[in-house]
């Protein structure tokens, strides 16, 4: 009995150096996780399955810092960034774009210049009844009156620019009104200007008064003998 004890407890120190020896090459090749204990004795535990790792042409890039330059414009790796131009420098338009449009100076306001007048004998006067639309030419003479309706008209100057200026006859005349039952009234005094009749117009309800002309009496008639 005592031998076969002792074969008895010599084979259970040869599975327990096995079971030892089997898991301390175990804990060698896959340490325990943290520090939970470990039981000798017990069987080691399956190795961790590890998932297949990508192949290195399949991994994601390395994410690269941010530089300071920008990606794209005049800062960009290999570009020269552009110079602001210098005061003074006219400016030079990218290419593709329109130039700058620049404005003009004002024209300068023109001078007013005076225009030479001379006298003349014969103010010719164009008038206007309102009520009968009638209308009518009338030549008066300077420093004398002349009937146009009720309306006495009195030339008191006539003068014309010269041929070589820009047409322009003026005659300052008075005007008196004389109707049947009311005393003779002074409708209009002052210059009157062919060209522009609205600048100093007549007010009237019933006739209407303007210039035409300024001009001289003719000095000879011609002569209807053959030469």
């Amino acid at each position: 009995m005592s031998q076969r004890r002792l074969l008895m407890a010599a084979a259970s120190c040869l599975v327990l150096a096995a079971a030892a020896g089997a898991w301390a090459q175990n804990a060698s090749q896959n340490p325990p996780a943290g520090n939970a204990p470990t039981i000798p004795g017990t069987p080691p535990a399956p190795p961790a399955v590890i998932p297949d790792q990508k192949k290195s042409g399949d991994q994601a890039p390395e994410e690269q810092p941010p530089t300071s330059q920008p990606v794209t414009g005049p800062g960009a790796a290999g570009q020269p960034p552009q110079q602001a131009p210098a005061e003074g420098a006219a400016a030079v338009p990218a290419e593709g774009a329109a130039p700058p449009v620049t404005p003009l100076p004002p024209l300068p306001p023109q001078p007013a210049v005076a225009r030479t007048f001379e006298d003349m004998k014969i103010a010719v006067l164009g008038g206007l009844d309102k009520v009968t639309g009638r209308v009518s030419t009338v030549e008066i003479a300077v420093g004398q009156s002349g009937r146009f309706g009720q309306l006495t008209v009195a030339a008191r100057a006539c003068r014309k620019t010269t041929p070589i200026e820009e047409p322009e006859s003026a005659a300052f005349l008075d005007i008196v009104e004389a109707k049947p039952d009311d005393p003779a009234a002074k409708v209009f005094t002052g210059w009157m200007f062919a060209s522009s009749p609205a600048l100093s117009a007549m007010e009237d309800p019933v006739y209407d008064v303007w210039v035409v002309d300024c001009k001289n009496p003719a000095t000879k008639a011609p002569s209807s003998k053959p030469q």
